[in-house]
């Protein structure tokens, strides 16, 4: 159960990275005239690297707990996780193709997660 909620700790930690990113790319556009010092430390670059820090470190508990081959495939839930965030959040549009896609990786998802028993 421990690996199970880290596992979601990484991937939530990893989305949250995607969103900081996404936001920090926004500021550099409405923003042109910032030097590269306050690019580098502006706090979506911060709250990114942060973020990032934080699923990196938990899937190196994540990796104690399952084996690489099975641990690896699940992680593909980000696509998911960060295509839903794009288009509530930043009302980007998704495509038919990327409904499909995401479909099959929750049904790989659904697989690989009762692939070890």
């Amino acid at each position: 159960m421990m690996a199970w909620g880290l596992f979601i700790l990484s991937v939530c930690a990893s989305t949250y990275s995607q969103y900081w990113q996404k936001k920090a790319a926004l500021l550099f556009v409405s923003k042109p005239q910032l030097t590269r010092r306050q690019k580098l430390f502006s706090l979506p670059i911060i709250f990114s690297l942060l973020f990032l820090g934080l699923a990196a470190f938990s899937w190196l508990f994540v990796l104690h707990f399952w084996d690489v081959s099975q641990a690896y495939p699940l992680l593909s839930i980000n696509f998911v996780a960060i295509l839903m965030l794009s288009h509530f959040i930043f009302n980007e549009p998704i495509t038919q193709k990327q409904l499909l896609g995401s479909g099959f990786i929750i049904i790989g998802i659904v697989l690989l997660s009762g692939g070890s028993q």
